[in-house]
């Protein structure tokens, strides 16, 4: 009965293709027959690395490891079923159904579930490159110090914001570590300057195109390009990301900009090819949310860390030891405002964006998950965040686009300091690491993370579970307000003055170098005509003045003092 009712209810949605197709997830039972015989042989269906990866992490090779079992494929396809794709980890394939064979479909004895495959609408950044805004921010985070590791360059405040120059000088750098990393494409990656190191070392071990299914990708969206900067470059003095040295596979799994129903599904068959490579860390500046023509989409209520199906693929994927973080979208000031799928899975690290002044990105998508759970995770820089460019220039940029890949780097930072601490132990010590982790909300989850607490923590806490952290105030965030100017007035004044008339004479024991006027905390103007000094001795015209208390700052060759007189 539920299987028929919901034949119905997918034919009354009208996630229809023409008059008799329509595009589906059909979930399957189990795995077929021979089960333990089969896990007992991986290499035929995992790579070597992958394996070696599984055992170092204590992974076991599961069912969920299996790919799905053939003798269903062939099944389906006798309902002339067109294989668009299938899923080890959720144990599901996407089919192109006829009309007239859904129902036969629905009702197979080894399918539990048929859910439509929708088309999606790609959370993505709202662009801020513009040479004003880089500009403003090129002399602060242009320096070389002593001890660093690297020339950053530009890249200097969004690493030094997490801490993370501090720990590069201790040679931790992502080296050793693998980070896989989808997106819409990575135009120029092959080419520009940024990335030459990663070429060279032979750091980038592969990459595929998930859409059109070959192997160009580098000619595509140059979104991935922004992102991937961000954690790889390595350009000295002008840009060095959070993670320099580490070694990546990258996979493009959006049309460019476009909304198509294979997105989810490619992004859920990248996250199985990253495993079976062997990653430590995946990343994803992608988010799911809205839907075309409202036709079957999540809603709030959906965000519960259980419903979407690239959540489900996410917390798959750390099951198997892996570390996923997520952005967690742009809607922060949209009606939607919340968190987008898959940023809503228990067990992926959620980021959202500040500004260098470290507030929340109006644009930050906020929490809580629609179960509960404590949403965004982690902030870090996402407004005016360095990036490079395939036209081979550094500028700034704007989304949780940006802020998701740093905290990616920071994960491979983490990971090769405390190579036999489990992925979840990483994620806690980031979490209790966020400035305000007593003190959790919707719009900055724990904070802004410290890679060297979170680091110590790793170090010299087994059960992260008891640590208590100190803190009994939230941080103050944004601008800090400016202190009041104390005027320390001299008590005994080494300047003397006198009034006659309008004329204010003033007599120093040394050479005036200059002379002010203040009224409380306002700076008096006085035209030039109205001021002369000669020397040791100055005459000022106090008509312009108001009638009431003020003071004069003077500066000699040998002291500086104010000394008060009224008009």
């Amino acid at each position: 009965m539920k299987k028929l009712t919901f034949v119905v209810l997918l034919l009354l949605a009208g996630i229809q293709l023409n008059a008799r197709d329509y595009r589906v997830w059909v979930f399957l039972s189990d795995k077929g027959e021979n089960i333990s015989k089969r896990i007992s042989q991986p290499e035929k269906f995992l790579s070597q690395e992958s394996i070696q990866n599984k055992k170092q992490k204590g992974i076991k090779i599961t069912e969920g490891d299996l790919p799905v079992w053939s003798s269903y494929l062939e099944t389906l396809g006798h309902y002339d079923c067109k294989m668009l794709g299938k899923s080890r980890w959720l144990n599901a394939v996407a089919v192109q159904v006829p009309d007239n064979c859904l129902e036969e479909v629905t009702s197979l004895c080894f399918v539990t579930e048929v859910k439509p495959m929708i088309t999606l609408t790609v959370s993505r950044e709202s662009s801020a490159e513009t040479a004003q805004a880089m500009a403003q921010y090129v002399e602060m985070s242009n320096n070389f110090e002593d001890g660093d590791v690297f020339e950053y360059g530009e890249g200097r405040f969004q690493a030094d914001m997490l801490k993370v120059t501090d720990i590069h000088k201790k040679g931790i750098t992502g080296k050793g570590v693998k980070i896989a990393v989808f997106d819409a494409g990575f135009d120029a990656v092959d080419t520009i300057d940024v990335f030459d190191s990663l070429w060279v070392q032979k750091r980038i071990t592969a990459w595929w195109d998930f859409v059109d299914n070959d192997n160009e990708l580098f000619d595509s969206d140059s979104h991935g390009t922004n992102v991937l900067s961000t954690i790889a470059a390595n350009l000295p003095g002008q840009m060095v990301g959070i993670a320099p040295h580490a070694s990546f596979i990258l996979g493009r799994t959006e049309q460019s900009r476009s909304e198509t129903n294979r997105e989810e599904y490619n992004w859920v068959k990248a996250m199985e090819w990253a495993d079976s490579i062997g990653v430590d860390i995946i990343h994803s500046s992608l988010g799911y949310s809205k839907f075309d023509e409202d036709k079957g989409s999540y809603t709030y209520e959906d965000m519960n860390g259980n419903t979407a199906i690239s959540t489900k693929a996410a917390d798959e994927a750390a099951k198997r030891g892996i570390i996923v973080t997520i952005s967690a979208g742009n809607e922060g000031g949209d009606a939607w405002k919340y968190i987008t799928a898959p940023s809503d899975a228990d067990s992926v690290l959620c980021v959202g964006a500040v500004g260098r002044n470290g507030k929340r990105a109006y644009f930050s998508s906020m929490g809580p998950s629609s179960d509960g759970q404590v949403k965004p995770d982690v902030m870090a820089l996402g407004k005016s965040t360095t990036v490079a460019n395939p036209s081979n220039e550094i500028s700034v940029s704007d989304g949780t686009s940006f802020s998701g890949p740093i905290m990616a780097g920071f994960m491979a930072l983490l990971k090769q300091s405390n190579k036999n601490r489990i992925n979840m132990d990483l994620i806690q010590a980031t979490r209790l690491s966020g400035d305000q982790y007593n003190f959790p909300d919707p719009e900055y989850g724990y904070g802004i993370p410290n890679i060297l607490v979170a680091d110590s923590l790793l170090k010299n806490v087994k059960d992260l579970s008891k640590v208590v952290m100190p803190g009994t105030e939230k941080p103050l965030r944004g601008d800090k307000p400016k202190k009041p100017v104390e005027i320390v007035f001299a008590s005994n004044p080494k300047t003397i003055l006198k009034t006659d008339g309008n004329m204010l004479l003033v007599t120093a024991s040394s050479p005036i170098t200059k002379l002010a006027i203040r009224q409380g905390n306002k700076k008096v103007f006085l035209p030039a005509k109205s001021l002369t000094i000669t020397g040791n001795l100055a005459k000022i015209n106090l008509k312009p003045l108001m009638s009431g208390e003020h003071y004069l700052h003077i500066i000699t060759d040998k002291y500086e003092e104010n000394v008060k007189f009224n008009k």
